[in-house]
C-alpha cells in the first residue's frame, strides 16, 4: 500500500492560509519541504535527500464560496511528496527528474544530477534544476488563474528544457500526476460528455480543453480541474487516464488496457492518475523549450435538488483573431431523488451574443435516469463577433415525474491580453578619465497590459548581436509574472560594453507571454572608441604635499592595447621634492599585482633616478598575461617626499609603448600641479 499516515499535516499547513491576495512561502518549514501557499491552495515540493523535486498540491481555504474543501489534497503526498514524478527523454534515453527514490514510483531510474534543490524565488514560485544528460531541466511551480473559477486557485506546472551541449539533442517529456480528491483516490475524471473510470487515451486532435473531477454532485468535497488547452498552457500530444500503479512503476511506456478500471493489481480500492506526454522536439545548442500545464480547483455552479445539476464553462473568454471564439459548456446531472426520473430532458438557453456551434442541438433527451444515476452533457458555444461584457446562459433539466431544476452561469467576453512595451536606455556613453561612463548602464523595459484579460507568465529577454553584454550577475531573461489588465511592470538589465565601438550598437528586448504573440523592441546606443591615454594621479587624489611626509604618484594608463614594453620619463621639481629610497622608490603598478601574486616574481623593470636633475626613467617589460587588448590601471608608482614649502609641477615628459606587433606608440606629455606645505 502507498498510503501513509497524515496526522498533524492539516494543522501545520492551515497556518499558512493568508487573507485574500496575500501569500506565504516556507523553506524547509515542514520537514524537508519548500512550500508556497495562498488563500486557495498550497504547493509543496520535497527538498529531502530522496524524492527531491517531487511535489504535491493541497487546498488551504479552497473554494471561497463553499465549505468543506479546506486542507484537502489534490495531488497525493501532502507532507511527503513522492508518488508523482516527471520523466524526460533525451535522444531516446529516459531520466527521472529530481533526486533518487526508494519507493516504487520511478525507482529504477536513471536519475538526473541535481544542480539546484527546490528554492523559492521571486513572484512566489518554487524552482528546481536538474541535469539530465546534455539537457538542463528546470521545474517551475507557481500559482495561476483557473479558467472556470477566475481565481488563482490553480498550480502552474512548467518545465523548461535547455540544451547546454554543443550538439543538437531531441527531448520529450512525460508528466505523471497522482490525483486525489480529499480522501477519494479514485473519483471519475469528467471529460466532455464522459465520466471516465477506465483506462482512456486522448490524442491531440481530440484533446479536451479541461477535465474535472469530483466525488458527488449532491455533496462534492473537492472539485479539481486539469487544464489541457488554452492561454498559457502547452497542449500535450497525448493524455492517459489510468491507475497509479502502472504509471508509477514504468517511467515511460506502461501497461495500458482500455476499459480496465482504475484498480491496481492486488488492491481493492480505486487509485487513479494521469500521464501527459509531449512529443519530440529537437533543440539546437543553447535552445530551450518550455512545456506548461495547469492543475487546481474547478468552478462548477451547482443547483441541488432531486435532479441535481452542475454546470461549468470558462469564466472569461476572449475574442479570437481568427474566426469566432468557441468555448465548451459541460453540464453534470445526477438523480439524487428517491425514485427513477422519467423522460429526462436538458436544454441550454442562450442570450444574444452566444450561439450554438454548427451541429449542436440545444435540447438533449436523456430518457429515464435511475436513483444515483448520472450523465454528462456538453455543448460548444460560439461568441458573436461584436459581443462584449457579461453574458448569462441557462441550463434547465426536467423530468416527467420531478420538479425542474436550472443553473444560470455567466461568462465574461473581453478583449484578449495585449502588451505594449517601452524600452529606455542611454542614447550614448561618454568618456571620462579614459573610461566609458556610465558603466554598467541600465536598460529598462516598461510592459503594460492594455487588454482586458490577464497576460499570463510574461517574460522579457535582452538580446544584442555584438558590442554589448550583460553585467556580471545579470540574467538574460527576466520574469514579470502574470500582468492583469491596465497594469504595468518594469524590468531592468545592467549592461556593459565590450571592445566594439560604434555610433549605433543595436540591442533589443523580446517580450512574450502565454497569451500574446512575441514582440521585439529594438534600440541603439552610441559607444565611442576609447582613446589610449596616460595621466599622473596622486594616490590620495590630492595636490597637497605635507612637508617631510611621503607622497605617492602613479602613472595611469587607459585602454592601452597589446603593450609588450613601457618606457616612461618623469621630471619633478628638485627644490620641492625628492624620490624616497632612490631606485627603490619606484615600484610596479597595480596592473601587474595579480601576476606577481600568482608567480611570486617581480615584473622586469629597469629604473634610473637622477636626483640632481629631478629625472626618473623607467622601462617595464610586460609579462604575457598583461599583453591584453585593453589595459587600464596603474603602470608604476613613484614615492616622493616634500623637502621645501612651495608650489610646482610633476611632469611626465615621455610615455612610449611598444606593442606585441612591434609598433611604437608615443603619448603626449602630462603634468600634475602640487603644493608643498607644512
Amino acid at each position: 500500500m502507498r498510503h501513509r499516515v497524515m496526522v498533524g499535516f492539516v494543522l501545520i499547513l492551515a497556518l499558512t492560509v493568508m487573507p485574500s491576495g496575500a501569500w506565504a512561502s516556507t523553506q524547509n518549514g515542514l520537514g524537508s519541504n519548500v512550500i508556497i501557499a495562498n488563500e486557495y491552495i498550497a504547493i509543496i515540493v520535497n527538498a529531502g535527500a530522496e524524492n527531491t523535486g517531487r511535489f504535491s498540491i493541497t487546498t488551504t481555504g479552497g473554494d471561497p464560496d463553499r465549505i468543506g474543501d479546506e486542507n484537502k489534497p489534490l495531488v497525493y503526498g501532502m507532507a511527503d511528496p513522492w508518488t508523482s514524478y516527471t520523466t524526460i527523454r533525451v535522444d531516446g534515453e529516459d531520466f527521472v527528474f529530481g533526486g533518487r527514490t526508494q519507493t516504487s514510483a520511478g525507482r529504477k531510474g536513471p536519475f538526473g544530477k541535481m544542480i539546484m534543490g527546490p528554492q523559492t524565488a521571486e513572484d512566489n514560485m518554487i524552482r528546481t534544476i536538474c541535469q539530465v544528460g546534455p539537457i538542463e531541466a528546470e521545474q517551475i511551480l507557481s500559482f495561476t488563474r483557473s479558467s472556470t473559477t477566475g481565481l488563482k486557485d490553480t498550480a502552474r506546472i512548467a518545465y523548461k528544457l535547455t540544451n547546454v551541449d554543443a550538439a543538437p539533442h531531441q527531448v520529450e517529456m512525460r508528466l505523471m500526476l497522482d490525483t486525489m480528491l480529499g480522501s477519494n483516490d479514485g473519483a471519475p475524471f469528467r471529460v466532455k460528455e464522459r465520466s471516465i473510470t477506465t483506462d482512456t487515451l486522448f490524442r491531440k486532435a481530440d484533446m479536451p480543453d479541461f477535465w474535472q473531477a469530483f466525488d458527488s454532485l449532491a455533496d462534492p468535497k473537492v472539485m479539481s480541474q486539469g487544464t489541457l488547452q488554452g492561454p498559457g498552457v502547452t497542449a500535450p500530444d497525448r493524455v492517459y487516464f489510468s491507475n497509479w500503479g502502472v504509471l508509477a512503476e514504468s517511467i515511460w511506456d506502461f501497461d495500458f488496457e482500455p476499459d480496465r478500471i482504475f484498480l491496481r493489481k492486488g488492491e481493492f480500492e480505486l487509485d487513479s492518475a494521469i500521464a501527459m506526454f509531449w512529443e519530440p522536439r529537437l533543440l539546437q545548442p543553447g535552445e530551450s523549450v518550455t512545456w506548461v500545464t495547469y492543475y487546481g480547483l474547478g468552478g462548477i455552479t451547482i443547483a441541488p435538488g432531486k435532479l441535481s445539476l452542475g454546470v461549468t464553462s470558462p469564466a472569461i473568454v476572449t475574442q479570437s483573431r481568427e474566426g469566432r471564439t468557441r468555448f465548451p459548456v459541460v453540464a453534470y446531472l445526477e438523480n439524487t431523488g428517491e425514485g427513477e426520473a422519467r423522460d429526462v430532458r436538458a436544454a441550454i438557453q442562450l442570450p444574444q451574443g452566444l450561439t450554438l456551434a454548427a451541429g449542436e442541438e440545444a435540447v438533449a433527451r436523456i430518457g429515464n435516469l435511475p436513483v444515483g444515476g448520472s450523465v454528462q452533457l456538453a455543448w460548444q458555444l460560439e461568441v458573436e463577433e461584436r459581443a462584449r461584457g457579461e453574458l448569462s446562459y441557462q441550463v434547465r433539466v426536467e423530468a416527467a415525474n420531478s420538479e425542474p431544476n436550472q443553473v444560470r452561469r455567466q461568462v465574461q467576453v473581453v478583449n484578449p491580453a495585449r502588451l505594449e512595451t517601452e524600452v529606455v536606455g542611454p542614447p550614448r556613453l561618454m568618456v571620462e578619465e579614459g573610461c566609458l561612463q556610465p558603466v554598467p548602464f541600465a536598460v529598462r523595459a516598461t510592459i503594460r497590459n492594455v487588454g482586458e484579460m490577464d497576460a499570463p507568465w510574461v517574460q522579457a529577454e535582452w538580446q544584442a548581436p555584438l558590442g554589448l553584454q550583460l553585467a556580471p550577475g545579470e540574467s538574460r531573461i527576466k520574469l514579470a509574472g502574470d500582468i492583469p489588465p491596465n497594469t504595468t511592470e518594469v524590468l531592468q538589465w545592467f549592461i556593459t560594453p565590450t571592445d566594439v565601438a560604434s555610433d549605433n550598437l543595436p540591442y533589443s528586448v523580446r517580450v512574450e507571454s502565454g497569451a500574446t504573440d512575441p514582440q521585439v523592441v529594438n534600440r541603439f546606443i552610441s559607444v565611442p572608441q576609447l582613446p589610449q591615454v596616460v595621466s599622473l594621479i596622486a594616490e590620495d587624489r590630492s595636490a597637497l604635499v605635507s612637508l617631510d611626509e611621503p607622497y605617492k604618484v602613479m602613472v595611469q594608463g587607459y585602454n592601452l592595447r597589446n603593450v609588450r614594453e613601457t618606457e616612461l620619463v618623469l621630471r619633478y621639481p628638485v627644490g620641492l621634492l625628492r624620490v624616497v629610497g632612490g631606485r627603490l622608490g619606484i615600484e610596479p603598478g597595480q596592473v601587474f599585482a595579480p601576476y606577481m601574486e600568482r608567480t611570486g616574481v617581480r615584473v622586469p623593470m629597469q629604473v634610473e633616478v637622477d636626483a640632481d636633475l629631478g629625472l626618473v626613467w623607467v622601462r617595464i617589460t610586460h609579462p604575457p598575461e598583461t599583453e591584453v587588448d585593453r589595459l587600464t590601471g596603474s603602470l608604476c608608482a613613484i614615492r616622493l617626499m616634500g623637502t621645501e614649502v612651495g608650489q610646482g609641477r610633476i611632469y611626465l615628459d615621455s610615455a612610449r609603448f611598444t606593442t606585441t606587433g612591434g609598433q611604437v606608440l608615443e603619448l603626449g606629455a602630462v603634468e600634475l600641479p602640487i603644493s608643498v606645505a607644512r
